[in-house]
């Protein structure tokens, strides 16, 4: 312990009473700087090599600790008592925190460093309300761990750093001050709306604390300095905790805001940037990130997004909600996200289950869940699947099928329930891909418990009727209408909020060579509910057995004159596997078939089929390939199929990479397929080989084409001129929509490949069958107004409606296009010119001018009598006919 001198004792006394009165400290808080100076004084007191500390000594101790100090300059001229400082400081006053001259009071540090950022923390963490309207700050646990350590260094620095050596103090408040400093930037575009909140409402404190904190910390962090005992070590290890904190925000966030600069780019104008900025994305991007930009501005605020989102964007929505057309801020289009996503990833974005765009409420608090539910369904009544749709689940789904063996026609119903437990209606949609060739030939849907059917009409009849239904009076209709190839947009609207909708769609489809297609969704807005099961349950007058890609054949078993099959498969089956029915039995093509046609008159009313014969020649064949990251599983059993079964010259191949050019079969395999490809480009190009002769037939090989990349006006173009119609063969080699094969419908130039449930053995025999001349069956048609007795028993109704098909949508076909809307409205189909709608109520029909189906005209699933039933039939006729013999012989 140093000694000290009369005259420095007694300066010393002045200074603290000086120091006081300077500050303004009064009654416990002068006691407190009182003993906190003097402990601090003491401290360098005995730093100093002389071995009694002077006037000189306290002079040089003073004018370190406090930068506004200036020396006396006179000594003091009456002596006080004489002074003798403690050997140890009073533990009752003592705080063991170091307070400089710059420090404020320490209740205010406590309150805006600790209190305030600690408490605003927890109500976030429980009620998401900045995250419910402007961005979520609290996005992951990682980013609670960050801004919880601001108040938890601030709390440890005013209590004195306990334990903490020099570097870690130093570490501590270089982390905490780039997460207050952060997170104060974050807020500081809110600062006028909440100061302007605060004076009118009280409100706005949230979003001023972390601004507030940023200021807290910072001073907190400039007195730690100033109270540093080794100022070299703290400030390594300051700069050490600046760059870890540096680092975590760059971890969380980096990918989020190197997504958002290169997407605000590829949706941008210019072509060559946009282009540059795709390719930087599919080397490296947040999906997240991606996938909640797709929705943003569907839901119930535009503003609502990400942290990386509100930095590059998100703030100015503030401003512009003052503008005069707020719709625009509150809407934004996403369809251009939309299509960056499809470009960078390959997948349709609706294919992906929806982010959480603001995180739960913790035990049901908050406003999460009821901003959560609020959506913008800008899609209602439209052409397009579009976003997936929170809380709305397929809840049931049954399929129901007979196949008829002698017709080579089958029938499926497939019913599905829809469950919404959100808290507004919404609209279920839904693409499904039917059996090659088929159509929709029947509709219901449930109302009040009563199945009510369809009418059928133009598309422009039944969408404005649906339109006007669904989107103006918010009742209850059902729309389906063909949107490609052998496929159909189905739309129901409302499902009620806490409450279900039942619809059923029946598909009339012929066999394509021994199997028989079922029906499996494409791409839907929907979710499915937790225990989904695909209910399938389907006859014959045959043997058949249900495969299914992947699983084993289930066969049917024998069931009265017929056989049948009950099966509960994974919901997977409905969503994109390849399920289908195999005939075990061929039957003989080269038979005549007739029927009764219902829709016909009378001297039209029997319809026959007879088999013709005509010679295929072999074809030059030319296959595009499509290079997106959905195809690169269908690549390797591509090139494989090619290399086992085709030499090099049997075929020619394109690369579908946005672009167009010819590769071989070893460039092939070693290509890059990544994010979503442009196919329209090496379409152009095959059509034009095509055209000029050098190739017969193309064959695109495909994955989803989710979005409208392409020149589709260009392409068909080069169809419909010229003399030569080329026929492009689709191969879905994996599951998801075609804009691009939709758009093409109209030109009658797709034709459906193969069902590929076994691909290295089904694509080289489709193949193969186009390169060798060969044989093939093809139906001439002819009516009769007589039965046609010499061609034994008929056959089920569905043979009119397999004409029907035929004549509306072959594009040479003898009835001209003007009628073909009508004649497919007849005949209750759902084609390129016709669509079919259930509506509520009679006088909506009336007033559309559409007459519903009659229930007893509606198609049906045909019952096969059990043996049993075949048996109680014969004995039930034998007892009637006895009963007839006794009255007859009584009387």
């Amino acid at each position: 312990m140093k000694t000290w001198t009369e005259p420095a004792e007694l300066r010393l006394t002045q200074y603290l009473a000086e120091r006081v009165q300077r500050e303004g400290f009064s009654g416990e808080e002068a006691l407190e700087l009182r003993s906190d100076l003097l402990s601090h004084i003491h401290e360098e007191a005995e730093k100093d090599r002389a071995e009694s500390i002077g006037l000189m000594q306290l002079e040089a101790i003073l004018s370190h600790l406090d930068a506004g100090y200036l020396p006396e300059p006179t000594p003091p001229l009456s002596v006080p008592a004489p002074y003798n400082p403690p050997t140890t400081p009073d533990p009752q006053i003592r705080t063991g925190v170091p307070i400089s001259h710059k420090r404020p009071w320490q209740t205010k540090r406590w309150l805006f460093g600790v209190a305030a950022p600690l408490g605003v923390t927890i109500f976030e963490a429980l009620i998401p309300f900045c995250g419910s309207v402007f961005f979520d700050p609290l996005a992951t646990w990682w980013h609670l761990l960050l801004v919880l350590t601001v108040p938890a260094v601030n709390a440890w620095l005013l209590l004195g750093a306990p334990r903490g050596s020099e570097r870690w103090k130093g570490i501590a408040v270089g982390f905490a001050l780039v997460i207050a400093i952060f997170y104060a930037l974050l807020f500081l575009p809110l600062l006028p709306a909440s100061i302007l909140a605060v004076v009118m409402a009280g409100l706005g404190l949230l979003s001023l604390t972390p601004i507030m904190a940023g200021i807290a910390t910072a001073k907190i962090a400039i007195s730690a300095a100033d109270d540093s005992e080794d100022l070299a070590r703290f400030r390594s290890g300051r700069w050490t905790g600046i760059a870890a904190a540096l680092l975590a925000l760059f971890l969380l966030e980096g990918p989020a805001f190197w997504t958002r600069k290169n997407l605000d780019i590829a949706s941008g104008e210019d072509s060559k940037p946009r282009q540059a900025a795709v390719e930087r994305l599919r080397s490296f991007h947040s999906e997240r990130t991606l996938l909640l930009a797709c929705y943003e501005g569907s839901r119930g605020t535009s503003q609502g997004t990400d942290i990386s989102g509100w930095i590059c964007k998100g703030w100015k929505n503030i401003g512009d909600s003052f503008a005069e057309d707020f719709e625009r801020v509150r809407r934004p289009d996403s369809d251009r996200t939309r299509d960056v996503f499809f470009r960078v990833t390959g997948k349709p974005f609706s294919e992906v289950q929806p982010p959480r765009t603001i995180r739960s409420a913790v035990f049901g608090m908050g406003r999460g869940r009821e901003f959560e539910e609020v959506e913008f369904d800008n899609h209602l009544g439209g052409d397009q699947v579009a976003v997936r749709v929170r809380n709305l689940d397929l809840a049931e789904s049954r399929f129901d099928g007979h196949v008829d063996a002698r017709s080579r026609i089958g029938y499926g119903e497939w019913t599905m329930v829809f469950r919404n437990e959100g808290r507004d209606a919404k609209e279920a949609r839904c693409q499904v891909q039917l059996p090659q060739g088929g159509r929709v030939s029947r509709l219901t849907l449930w109302v009040n418990g009563e199945p009510r059917e369809a009418a059928f009409n133009s598309i422009s009849k039944v969408k404005a009727a649906y339109k006007e239904v669904a989107v103006v009076q918010r009742r209850d209709p059902v729309l389906v209408t063909m949107s490609g190839p052998d496929t159909v947009l189905v739309q129901c609207f409302p499902v009620p909020a806490h409450g279900e909708m039942k619809i059923r769609f029946g598909i009339t489809a012929p066999v394509d060579g021994e199997l028989w297609e079922l029906p499996r969704i494409l791409e839907r807005n929907f979710g499915t509910s937790e225990s989904l099961e695909h209910a399938v349950w389907l006859q014959g007058d045959g043997g058949f057995d249900l495969v299914e890609t992947g699983e084993q054949d289930r066969i049917a078993r024998r069931d009265g004159e017929g056989y049948s099959l009950s099966v509960s498969l994974d919901p997977n089956a409905a969503m994109g596997r390849i399920t289908a029915v195999r005939l075990k039995a061929r039957t003989e093509m080269e038979k005549p078939l007739w029927c009764e046609d219902q829709f016909a008159s009378n001297d039209q009313r029997y319809l026959i089929r007879e088999p013709s014969v005509i010679r295929r020649p072999g074809s030059k064949l030319l296959l595009v390939v499509d290079a997106s990251a959905a195809m690169s599983e269908a690549k390797s059993w591509i090139t494989e199929s090619l290399e086992k079964n085709f030499s090099a010259g049997d075929f020619r191949i394109l690369l579908a990479d946005d672009t167009a050019h010819e590769v071989k079969l070893d460039e092939l395999k070693r290509a890059d397929f990544s994010g979503g490809r442009d196919n329209e480009p090496a379409l152009r190009e095959a059509v034009r080989l095509a055209k000029s002769g050098e190739v017969d037939e193309i064959i695109w090989l495909h994955g989803p084409q989710a979005v409208g990349l392409s020149q589709a006006e260009a392409l068909i173009q080069i169809i419909e001129r010229g003399t030569r119609h080329p026929v492009i063969h689709t191969v879905m080699a994996a599951n998801g929509p075609n804009r691009l094969a939709e758009a093409l419908q109209r030109s009658g130039t797709l034709q459906r490949g193969p069902v590929l449930l076994d691909t290295h053995r089904d694509f080289p025999a489709f193949l193969k069958g186009l390169m060798v001349e060969h044989d093939e069956t093809a139906w001439h048609w002819k009516r009769s107004a007589q039965v046609p007795p010499e061609m034994g028993k008929p056959v089920w109704n569905h043979l009119a409606r397999q004409w029907a098909i035929e004549s509306v949508e072959t594009p040479r076909s003898e009835i001209s296009e003007n009628e073909r809307p009508a004649l497919a409205a007849k005949y209750q189909l759902v084609t390129s010119v016709s669509g079919a709608v259930v509506l509520e109520t009679k006088e909506q029909y009336e007033k559309h001018g559409l007459t519903p189906v009659d229930a007893n005209a509606a198609p049906q699933i045909p019952g096969v009598p059990e043996a049993s039933t075949s048996l109680l039939l014969m004995l039930s006729a034998s007892m009637g006919l006895l009963r007839r013999n006794r009255r007859s012989k009584d009387s």
